[in-house]
């Protein structure tokens, strides 16, 4: 990573400390770079004091020439420099975000996507979220990352994100990429250093037994795991994508919780991952590109304690992605004074009850939530365009503009 080189030494929190090997070769290198100042000041001496002394002459055919045009001339001979990635991407505005997700279906075939994504303009979206690394820990762009190789997570059907990216901004959108971070039961079979272990073991903790399909986890403590994470998320930024959403920035969930171990520690689960995702947005930030933090609304008031400890509404990070999805809030949930039996089945108040509580508690935050836009076989409810028109109508309500639609097919019943 040539490019990032500059934000190891910035960002020790996610990069680390230098190694041994490295301390020893710096040490060398200055030895060496030593001597060859010395050698070149013996091999200097001479013309430097003829300079000093006024005795220098200086050859007929190195004298400047005063013909005009020499520097022009000069200066187009030199090559053209490229144009970085990072300048690709955009800058996002959560305000002005109209969006939806497409799944990795929907990307594979670029005639039948350049048509979506038309058709998607011609009804106000502006900008797509599509999974760049999802919580099976598959990588679904083609990626030149090494780790990634190397625990074979390289998904079958992977799309070229620069293509992805250069389609989009044809049609006037913006591309979010959505990373699931610690939630990765793939990349912790083969990381195992990086990887949630039992208690002080080399075990790797599983958060279910083997026989109900339990996962391991990579360890939020890790910084290996937190280098693959960043590195990934650069690669989609220099791609063209214009914000990362950080999905599953968390501790496990699961069974047997008292017996995962994650080394010693001096820092609280809520500082270490407080810390990454501040470090993730400085470092995205020097690339033109926008964190965006995403969890269920749930979390993010402060609900389940035991995986995102206070919940990442608390972080000093600008935006956030509250999932308000309707369906997902269990029934019965309960929120200042209204208690909803149905929220699927009361899409406009279950929203705008949630938002208007997100808002109090996270005032200065940026919101972008994420809104249903299907209907689920347990809902009482079928949604259509109506629905999804009531849902963003208690965002507006809400003092809120922006959004991403979910269908998990990528269908959505837009008027």
């Amino acid at each position: 990573m040539a490019k990032g080189q500059k934000k190891i030494k910035r960002y020790r929190r996610i990069y680390g400390g230098r190694s041994t090997l490295s301390k020893v070769m710096g040490i060398v290198l200055t030895v060496v770079i030593l001597a060859g100042i010395a050698c070149l000041g013996w091999v200097l001496y001479e013309p430097v004091s003829q300079f000093l002394s006024g005795t220098m002459k200086v050859p007929e055919n190195t004298l400047p020439s005063s013909e005009p045009g020499d520097a022009s001339q000069l200066a187009e001979s030199l090559p053209e420099q490229p144009q970085t990635d990072s300048q690709q991407s955009v800058t996002l505005n959560l305000s002005q975000v109209k969006g939806v997700y497409l799944p990795l279906t929907a990307l594979q075939n670029t005639e039948q996507l350049s048509q979506t994504l038309s058709d998607l303009k011609r009804q106000g979206i502006n900008c797509i979220l599509v999974d760049a690394k999802n919580a099976q820990g598959q990588v679904l762009y083609q990626s030149a990352n090494q780790t990634v190789a190397e625990v074979a997570a390289q998904a079958a059907g992977a799309v070229d994100m620069e293509q992805i990216t250069a389609l989009a901004k044809e049609n006037g959108m913006t591309v979010i990429a959505r990373i699931y971070a610690f939630r990765d039961p793939l990349s912790s079979l083969i990381l195992k250093k990086a990887a949630v272990k039992y208690q002080d073991t080399e075990m790797l903790w599983l958060d279910n037994s083997k026989e109900n399909g339990g996962k391991s986890w990579l360890n939020p403590y890790s910084e290996v795991a937190q280098m693959y994470i960043a590195d990934l998320s650069l690669e989609c930024v220099r791609a063209g994508c214009s914000a990362i959403m950080l999905d599953g920035v968390q501790f496990p969930a699961g069974y047997s919780l008292e017996l995962a171990g994650y080394g010693a520690q001096t820092k609280s689960r809520q500082q270490v991952l407080s810390d990454f995702v501040q470090d993730m947005e400085e470092l995205l930030k020097e690339d033109n590109g926008t964190l965006i933090y995403a969890s269920s609304a749930q979390a993010m008031l402060g609900m389940e304690t035991s995986s995102y400890d206070s919940g990442g509404l608390y972080y000093p990070i600008e935006n956030f992605c509250p999932d308000v999805r309707p369906v997902i809030l269990a029934s019965g949930v309960r929120l200042e004074s209204l208690t909803m039996a149905d929220p699927a089945g009361q899409p406009y108040d279950t929203v705008k009850a949630v938002l208007l509580q997100l808002k109090a508690s996270g005032a200065d935050k940026s919101f972008l939530p994420m809104l249903q836009a299907y209907t689920d076989a347990s809902s009482s409810l079928e949604y259509t365009a109506v629905q999804i028109e009531e849902q963003i109508r208690a965002l507006e309500e809400s003092g809120i503009t922006g959004y991403i639609l979910y269908n998990e097919q990528g269908n959505y019943p837009l008027s």
